[in-house]
């Protein structure tokens, strides 16, 4: 049977694992002339190969980011059998979380009662491998990882202390979201806002003009009827909403690395042929003869 955390270890390694094959496609297509390119010559065969290969048949773009994919799946798929196996712990380690007075004799140790997930441990991990990459190959990575760094450990030492308040877990998440509420959303807000900008901008300028106009019109009519059909089912459960969000953040992304990667579009110019010889324009006006023979032609 899969217990209860084993689940979310799982369905990391299945998100990470196709996220791997899906960035490995497309950042080796890119390397190849592109998708479409790809596709309409016959590369498809080993571009999708090379991927579920790992490099072995075919072939695999950007080497660095399909490789820290794959091995977050693959650790995630190795933590997840270690609780299938261990069957999530020592039930007896977890008796405090079900209240005061719970005690090996009248405690349910079939269900245990965490006082909420915490993405905090997540954000710090998924930091310190931006530090890794970023000491070896970009300073600014090192950096923006470092600041991650930094809020995840905060965050999740605020968390850690508000869980040990009171013996009522819904007054002490009351009592956090009191107190990091002002801070958390705007800067959540910021961060969000400044994401999407920085994705799209990168997918627009590696567009021509007419086709980012298309793309951001498209953009903003999907996001706007996805939030009224969403807004309509004020039943659906929480877990259908992240999936929503999750899914649409998975787009935004592997379009901005393609976009990043494909650069800046470059234009040939207005009504300007690519390969057609340029006008030159030689002026004669400081010649007589040049000049009588022009007005003498008129």
């Amino acid at each position: 049977m899969i217990t209860r955390a084993s689940k979310y270890f799982f369905g990391a390694a299945v998100v990470a694992y196709i996220t791997a094959l899906a960035y490995g496609f497309v950042t080796g297509a890119a390397a190849h002339g592109g998708v479409i390119s790809t596709i309409t010559e016959g590369g498809m065969i080993d571009s999708v190969i090379g991927p579920i290969s790992f490099g072995w048949k075919g072939w695999v773009g950007e080497h660095v980011g399909y490789s820290t994919l794959m091995a977050f799946a693959a650790v995630s798929a190795v933590l997840g059998g270690f609780t299938v196996v261990f069957r999530d712990g020592d039930a007896e380690a977890i008796i405090p979380l079900q209240g005061a007075g719970a005690t090996a004799e009248n405690a349910d140790l079939r269900v245990a009662v965490p006082q909420g997930l915490s993405p905090w441990p997540v954000l710090c991990a998924f930091s310190v491998g931006l530090i890794v990459i970023g000491s070896t190959y970009s300073t600014p990575t090192m950096v923006f990882g470092a600041v991650l760094l930094a809020i995840g450990a905060f965050q999740w030492s605020v968390k850690s202390w508000s869980e040990r308040l009171t013996s009522d877990p819904a007054r002490n998440e009351a009592l956090r979201a009191k107190l990091m509420g002002p801070y958390n959303v705007p800067g959540a807000a910021i961060v969000g806002v400044v994401v999407v900008m920085f994705l799209m901008s990168r997918i627009l300028l590696a567009l021509p003009r007419i086709g980012s106009v298309f793309v951001i019109i498209a953009a903003a009519a999907a996001v706007f009827v996805i939030a009224i059909l969403l807004a309509g089912r004020p039943d659906l459960k929480r877990p259908v909403l992240v999936a929503v969000l999750v899914a649409g953040g998975l787009v935004l992304l592997l379009g901005g690395i393609v976009g990043g990667r494909a650069g800046t579009y470059k234009s040939t110019g207005h009504g300007e042929e690519e390969g057609a010889p340029a006008l030159v324009v030689t002026s004669t006006v400081d010649s007589p003869a040049s000049s009588a023979g022009l007005t003498g032609g008129y």
